[in-house]
């Protein structure tokens, strides 16, 4: 809280209690109990470096994915170049098998 803002909090207390005492004892019990929930709350609050950070390891974990893509599809060409090549040789066999058998 800002010393502004207590400021006019206490001059508000004071016009309504007509007494310096407690409206400063109002004031002071009132920032003691925003900093308490504000302590409280402050470790799940996420700071502008907190939010970079994640900004970056997003960044990063899309580049990881990317590449692992590429090379998911790399190894699939490379395995249905291992399919068909198999599938050609085996046609090649039967063909042969049919012609000797002939």
């Amino acid at each position: 809280m800002t010393s502004s803002q207590s400021f006019k909090m206490y001059e508000i207390f004071q016009r309504y209690f007509n007494n310096d005492a407690d409206a400063k004892v109002i004031v002071e019990e009132l920032e003691q109990a925003i900093e308490i929930k504000f302590e409280a709350k402050k470790d799940t609050l996420a700071t502008k470096e907190d939010i970079a950070e994640l900004k970056l390891n997003i960044q990063e974990l899309k580049t990881e994915i990317l590449s692992s893509r590429v090379e998911m599809e790399k190894r699939f060409n490379t395995i249905l170049m291992w399919i068909i090549g198999t599938m050609i040789a085996l046609v090649g066999i039967v063909v042969g098998i049919l012609k000797l058998s002939s």
